[in-house]
């Protein structure tokens, strides 16, 4: 395919047909709160900047600015609207938009991060999106989240892997001839929510993105093109590279969908305390070889100065023309979408249930419904058939609220009127009826109903904009003197000081906050952080003390070598008894025989389906699936014990049940789609791998020691 010349649209070259990206995991679709955050402030000022000065001066400012016009500052002129590509360009946007952006730069500079066969990543490039990762789990985890995490889930390598993937793919495609047409640009740009205000593009928005980010709109544009580029390819090879028999398929069906029982003898370590030796040569001996892993962690103590918005809130008064002001300005969000309320039919469906299981299901909904239209009395059927919670009430739904339910079930009830009975809906719960009983439209509140609530929003933020001030008028008071204690006793503010305490410890009123925790560790002993934020207060602390991370003398961990040790050793025990228990059953012996002689207990699991990684009463044995997968009637017992943190089990096969072959076609048209999907993602890797292992790629040194 020929390329398209720079700077032009070729009417005549139509643009490849690609369809809405599927790029798989978590690093390529971030969260753009503090992005959105940060440019929402900027957006409040631009009000009074250019963006009074109307569209079109800015447009020629921006354009003198930059030195030349930009394909999307010509097309913002043109205002054309177009939805062919807002689909599939969306996950897409996300992901450049929370980046940062793709910014490979061409040139070699000295903080680069990677070479890629002479293409350049930008250490920038590699860090911004590091730390959004970072903070994406940070967020996710929450006090759990510790920086040990950042090594054991390889965040890192991740990242820079993702990075040399999307320089490998730009390459190949345009090696291939492919490329992104100015029109797929313009369209994709459009089609980024931060761009748009009620659902159209507004250039502003755009310009002022451009200058949040410090860019140029045509590195912005040439950047985005070669992400779209990466999505183009993506979705051709994911398309083209895999496919899928039905002989395959029926293979998969009738393995998936048969069930399994289980007998097992469950060994406990537990069970083997009592019977541990331990000489003090051996624990000396374990506590060398694991000092590290009995190092005490760093642990400060701090003082800090507590600026409260609700100290300051009884002072604060809002004129009642700046509440009407607000609610003009804001009368969209106290709009109450549509209502309705129904009555429901639900049959539950499993998480884990059996594609014949989940079919029957949904025979009897449908039947369910034969009987619905034919009676009034549908609240006797709920009675008689529904499994939900609500059934006990007659399966009163209560008021659902557009916008604010499973979309299955929004789609199904909001076109309905009163009286009118729902279809067989497939909600996450199961399989639904609705009838519906209510219906309330779309209203707006009124001034009168929400000027008490507007008057105490505003006060409160009025109150915390206070808070904040404070905040930063203290700071720069305490900026030399760092006499927090002075400075409470003169203008009368609570100061506070803490205990001793490491990294993910609660702290009175501030909580496991990461922010004040990551500050608090970073200080010298004596030196005051900047002002942070403990929602909905205000802090400045002061670190007191500090103890160093250090590892115990083998005195003061002795306790804990000995209760270590001793676990290990009755796990050691276990084992040994476990594989003992199983060459016994593998040479033919009865489990229930072999427990009741050793006074171990056990049970059968019941069945299950074959692909389920939790069995019932032994737990997860997700490490194990193929081992389980291989048992049959002929060879009914593993090679190796299972191992959950109960213990350690010893399995045979009982007794098997046949998947339903009748049923395959019922449910092959899902399954194809989900075994296609992951044929296509494994040839996806595959092909990225073989890029890989032709390319030459440099990683700087300082990454590969980090």
């Amino acid at each position: 395919m020929p390329k398209q010349s720079r700077g032009s649209i070729a009417d005549t070259i139509k643009p490849m047909t690609f369809h809405p990206g599927r790029i798989q995991g978590r690093a390529a679709f971030l969260p753009l709160k503090s992005l959105y955050q940060d440019f929402v402030w900027e957006t409040k000022d631009f009000k009074r900047g250019l963006g009074g000065w109307g569209l079109s001066f800015g447009l020629e400012l921006i354009t003198i600015l930059l030195g030349k016009e930009s394909l999307m500052l010509r097309v913002l002129r043109e205002r054309k609207a177009s939805w062919i590509l807002r689909a599939l360009l969306i996950g897409v946007a996300v992901s450049f938009v929370s980046w940062g952006g793709y910014s490979l730069i061409r040139e070699r500079k000295q903080t680069y991060a990677a070479e890629v066969n002479g293409t350049v990543i930008d250490m920038k490039v590699y860090t911004d999106r590091f730390q959004a990762m970072v903070q994406q789990y940070r967020d996710a985890f929450g006090p759990q989240f510790s920086e040990k995490m950042i090594e054991s889930l390889k965040l890192k390598e991740t990242v820079l892997d993702h990075l040399i993937s999307q320089a490998l793919i730009t390459q190949e495609a345009k090696r291939l001839g492919f490329y992104v047409s100015d029109e797929e640009l313009r369209e994709a740009i459009q089609s980024i929510p931060l761009f748009q205000v009620n659902g159209q593009f507004d250039s502003r928005n755009y310009e002022r993105f451009l200058r949040y980010k410090r860019m140029t709109a045509e590195a912005f544009e040439e950047t985005y093109r070669d992400e779209l580029l990466v999505t183009k390819m993506t979705n051709l090879i994911r398309e083209n590279g895999a496919r899928v028999s039905e002989e395959e398929l029926r293979t998969i069906y009738l393995f998936e969908n048969e069930r399994i029982n289980l007998t097992f003898v469950k060994v406990s370590p537990e069970n083997f305390r009592n019977r541990v030796k331990m000489t003090e040569a051996e624990a000396k001996e374990y506590y060398e070889k694991h000092k590290e892993e009995l190092r005490t962690p760093a642990q400060v103590k701090i003082q800090y100065l507590l600026f409260r918005p609700s100290d300051v809130e009884g002072n604060v008064v809002v004129p009642p023309e700046e509440i009407k002001r607000y609610y003009e300005s804001q009368k969209e969000r106290f709009k109450i979408p549509k209502q309705v309320r129904a009555r429901e039919i639900l049959l539950k469906v499993g998480q884990d249930e059996p594609a014949d299981k989940v079919e029957a299901k949904k025979k009897k909904a449908e039947e369910i419904l034969q009987k619905a239209k034919a009676t009034k009395d549908f609240v006797g059927l709920v009675k008689q058939y529904s499994e939900g919670e609500n059934a006990s009430k007659g399966g009163d739904t209560g008021w659902l609220m557009k916008g604010r339910i499973d979309s299955a079930t929004e789609e199904a009830l909001f076109s309905l009127k009163v009286g009118d009975l729902s279809g067989v809906v497939r909600r996450p719960a199961g399989f639904s009826i609705f009838k519906v009983e209510e219906v309330r439209e779309e209203r707006e509140r009124s001034f009168e109903e929400m000027k008490d609530q507007i008057g105490q929003f505003l006060k409160r933020e009025k109150a915390k904009s206070e808070a904040s001030k404070r905040a930063d008028d203290a700071f720069y008071a305490l900026f030399r003197s760092r006499d927090l204690e002075r400075y409470a006793q003169e203008k009368g503010i609570p100061l506070k000081t803490t205990d001793f305490f490491k990294e993910g410890d609660e702290v009175a009123e501030l909580g496991r906050n990461p922010s004040v925790q990551a500050s608090a560790f970073s200080l010298k002993v004596g030196e005051i952080s900047p002002v942070l934020s403990a929602p909905p207060n205000f802090l400045i602390l002061k670190l007191l003390e500090k103890k160093d991370s250090r590892i115990p003398s083998y005195e003061e961990a002795k306790e804990e070598v000995h209760k270590r040790l001793e676990a290990l050793k009755a796990d050691e025990l276990a084992r040994q008894a476990a594989e003992d228990l199983l060459k016994q059953v593998q040479g033919g012996k009865s489990i229930p025989e072999l427990a009741k002689e050793k006074g171990y207990p056990a049970d059968e699991t019941g069945f299950f389906n074959r692909t389920t990684t939790v069995l019932p009463k032994i737990g997860p044995v997700s490490e194990y699936m193929t081992l389980l997968a291989s048992l049959t009637d002929q060879n009914p017992v593993p090679q190796s014990v299972l191992k959950t943190k109960e213990g350690y089990f010893v399995v045979r096969l009982l007794s098997t049940e046949a998947a339903d072959p009748n049923k395959f076609e019922a449910v092959k048209k899902d399954l194809e789609k989900r075994v296609l999907s992951q044929k296509q993602e494994e040839f996806f890797k595959g092909w990225v791998e073989q890029l890989k292992a032709r390319a030459k790629i440099h990683i700087n040194k300082e990454l590969k020691s980090s």
